[in-house]
């Protein structure tokens, strides 16, 4: 049950990444909303509050591109930007994914799996997708 939801909610994300134009799609790398939104869903299943839910994604509110909104409005971002906040916002999931692993048992298998990781977005990404599914499977 869980595993379903949480290949749905990355599958969709990823469907809408892959619709992007080709000129966002040379700056945008991953399409991290279905993730967060499994990790949302996984919490939830964890018994976790509302409260404790907000917790675990209100370091995105600090992140570069954030950041950067907020004193410079809609300037356009620098590339450099761009890629410190899918850094930033990679790190603040891999948080929460540790911290939901530890909540299902399965911490050690999450934490190699994040950890051997290649360095790019890209690879992160797909860990943290891998690391989703194996918390899913260990709620179901």
């Amino acid at each position: 049950m869980h595993r379903r939801r949480v290949e749905t909610l990355l599958a969709q994300a990823a469907a809408e990444h892959a619709a992007l134009p080709p000129e966002l799609l040379a700056i945008i790398p991953v399409d991290a909303s279905g993730l967060t939104e499994a990790i949302d869903h996984l919490a939830d299943a964890l018994g976790m509050t509302v409260d404790e839910r907000r917790s675990l994604v209100r370091p995105h509110g600090v992140n570069p591109a954030v950041m950067h909104a907020r004193v410079f409005g809609r300037a356009p971002l620098s590339p450099e930007t761009v890629v410190a906040s899918f850094v930033e916002g990679a790190r603040v999931r891999a948080d929460a994914l540790t911290l939901l692993a530890d909540r299902a048992g399965c911490g050690a298998p999450v934490r190699t799996l994040l950890l051997e990781a290649g360095g790019g977005v890209r690879d992160t990404h797909a860990a943290q997708e891998q690391a989703a599914l194996l918390i899913a499977d260990e709620l179901d």
